[in-house]
């Protein structure tokens, strides 16, 4: 089930690069069983959740849970181009302060900001799956959210932006990552 749920991810990442739908398949999982072969288990913490002040008021605000209590596991590795590639699975606490659950694939391009390159500042994307008491009553549904990293070595500070309107959304969610290498 997980190989088929990360084989779904990849499609929705890389459909642009499909010529044909069994090359596309033959793509997905090189890029799959790699990450499974080649890539380092990694720990998750959620750490921070921050509401855009724009988009809700304070006393608004003052009712949600800004430290999402949870956790996550994954794999994950840089490939040739310096880009981190990774399969994860999280749970966490939404604003409400109720659990919700995610499993996804993530792609970010990173930049070495020093010479031996232990500081890395990235930028991408994630494609995932997510469940939410509040949606639907926790039928799984995708979600495909940017994502910002700033790494030192096998630690990792890693932010995704929810886009949403008046009262919702508009959300930076924040935790850490680190790489058992």
């Amino acid at each position: 089930m997980g190989k088929l749920l990360a084989i779904i991810f990849l499609f929705a990442v890389h459909c642009a690069h499909a010529q044909s739908t069994s090359s596309f398949i033959d793509n997905t999982k090189a890029r799959f069983n790699t990450i499974i072969d080649q890539g380092n288990w990694e720990l998750y913490v959620p750490l921070y959740t921050y509401h855009m002040p724009y988009a809700y008021s304070p006393e608004k605000i003052s009712q949600y849970t800004h430290i999402p209590l949870g956790i996550g596991v994954g794999k994950g590795y840089y490939n040739k181009n310096n880009n981190w590639e990774g399969i994860y699975g999280m749970t966490f606490k939404d604003s409400h302060g109720i659990y919700q659950y995610m499993a996804g694939y993530a792609w970010i391009p990173n930049w070495n900001l020093s010479s031996n390159g232990d500081w890395k500042i990235g930028a991408g994307a994630t494609v995932f799956i997510m469940s939410r008491q509040d949606i639907n009553n926790y039928i799984p549904f995708p979600g495909l959210l940017p994502v910002g990293s700033i790494s030192y070595k096998k630690a990792s500070l890693q932010t995704a932006f929810v886009p949403g309107g008046d009262g919702f959304g508009n959300v930076l969610f924040t935790w850490a990552k680190w790489s058992f290498n």
